[in-house]
């Protein structure tokens, strides 16, 4: 149900960078693709840029960091340059 998904996407997006990186590589290797970008998308939305650039601190931030470009990319380009100059700020490799 639409209700209960936007339940799980609040409830998901106040949870640390660090799990929703674990949760969005989780879904995606599980083949649910849309929903790893629905939680990145959401999280890019409410966080600011610097809490978002946390995502792609970890061990599997290369993977993660393409995604999180797109999600910010489908906010907006003004979230797109934020989040990049975070990231850069951050010392987050490849960006």
């Amino acid at each position: 149900r639409d209700d209960d998904c936007g339940l799980l996407l609040r409830q998901g997006v106040a949870r640390p960078a660090a799990e929703v990186a674990e949760a969005v590589l989780a879904l995606d290797g599980a083949g649910h693709g849309a929903e790893a970008r629905a939680l990145l998308g959401a999280f890019v939305r409410v966080r600011t840029p610097q809490e978002t650039a946390g995502i792609a601190g970890g061990d599997e931030g290369h993977r993660i960091l393409p995604q999180l470009l797109a999600a910010a990319r489908e906010v907006s380009v003004e979230r797109e340059w934020d989040l990049v100059h975070a990231l850069r700020v951050a010392g987050v490799p490849g960006v």
